[in-house]
């Protein structure tokens, strides 16, 4: 259990400084190469555990399990992540769009419902849902187009990763953890360079040291180590411990906005926060309860 909580944190200290350092290279970096960049080198660090794990416990790989792996790859990176990505460069602060992300639980309650048939909508989810509602309009300027176009888009790549993991839950049930994580992260970023070749989008970095720094701290520490310690932390605590980082995250966020880019959070980002951990909270309440 300690060892749960200790891979938790780390997940929630590396995943709360994804926005604020994506957006250090914002200008330089178009979002999509940042995306496809990190997810690269995140699959390339899970994989040697993953293909560890498929040994040990001689899981068989499909062709079909290939197939949903792509499509559910599809559906992660290629449009919720590089949605982020493009919220990040729009914000005027990156602390907002983590907010409006950290609320993809509550809307993993509404998918898991539509889709897995596992969930019921109780009192406890209804009074999520209300809650992150509130967090994400609290998080929009209405009288800024900029602020509403990144909020949007946070909404939206919030709102597609719930998804993927309500469908995750339905289609990979034999394959999860580390092992489906790298399968969806090296197919994702597969499709997604195919995509951006046939587009002619440009995928180059510049070559000063300070922007390929950040983009191996992206991908290494932020998408390879941190799914890591995700899984570990799941492993170690269950499904309830590594939901902790997602708790944690919102609370971090504004502070670690203010010490990478120095942008100092207004009232409402707390009043926000508030609304998201508490969102987050009941979303989870009774399966807490039952592991008490």
């Amino acid at each position: 259990m300690k060892k749960g909580i200790i891979f938790s944190l780390i997940t929630a200290i590396l995943f709360v400084t994804l926005e604020p350092v994506s957006k250090l290279i914002a200008n330089s970096v178009n979002p999509y190469a940042i995306t496809f960049w990190r997810f690269l080198i995140g699959s390339v660090i899970l994989i040697i555990p993953a293909v560890a794990k498929v040994k040990k416990e001689k899981t068989k790989i499909t062709p079909k399990d290939v197939i949903i792996m792509t499509g559910l790859g599809i559906l992660f990176i290629c449009i919720s992540m590089v949605t982020l990505q493009i919220a990040v460069k729009n914000a005027d602060s990156p602390s907002l769009i983590a907010i409006i992300f950290s609320s993809n639980s509550v809307f993993t309650i509404l998918f898991s419902f539509m889709l897995v048939k596992e969930e019921r909508l109780t009192k406890n989810k209804i009074i999520a849902i209300i809650f992150g509602v509130v967090g994400v309009l609290l998080c929009t300027d209405f009288s800024s187009g900029t602020n509403l176009t990144s909020v949007a888009l946070a909404l939206c790549s919030a709102v597609s990763f719930s998804l993927y993991t309500a469908l995750c839950r339905k289609y990979m049930k034999t394959m999860r953890g580390i092992v489906q994580s790298a399968g969806v992260f090296l197919t994702g970023s597969i499709v997604l360079l195919i995509a951006l070749l046939s587009m002619g989008v440009d995928i180059s970095v510049p070559m000063d040291i300070n922007t390929l720094l950040i983009l191996i701290y992206l991908g290494l520490f932020v998408t390879g180590i941190g799914y890591a310690s995700y899984f570990l932390a799941m492993e170690r605590g269950g499904a309830i411990m590594a939901s902790l980082a997602f708790f944690i995250k919102p609370i971090l966020t504004p502070f670690a906005t203010l010490v990478i880019v120095g942008i100092v959070p207004d009232v409402k980002v707390f009043l926000a926060i508030g609304c998201i951990v508490i969102a987050s909270y009941f979303s989870v309440y009774k399966k807490c309860k039952k592991n008490t």
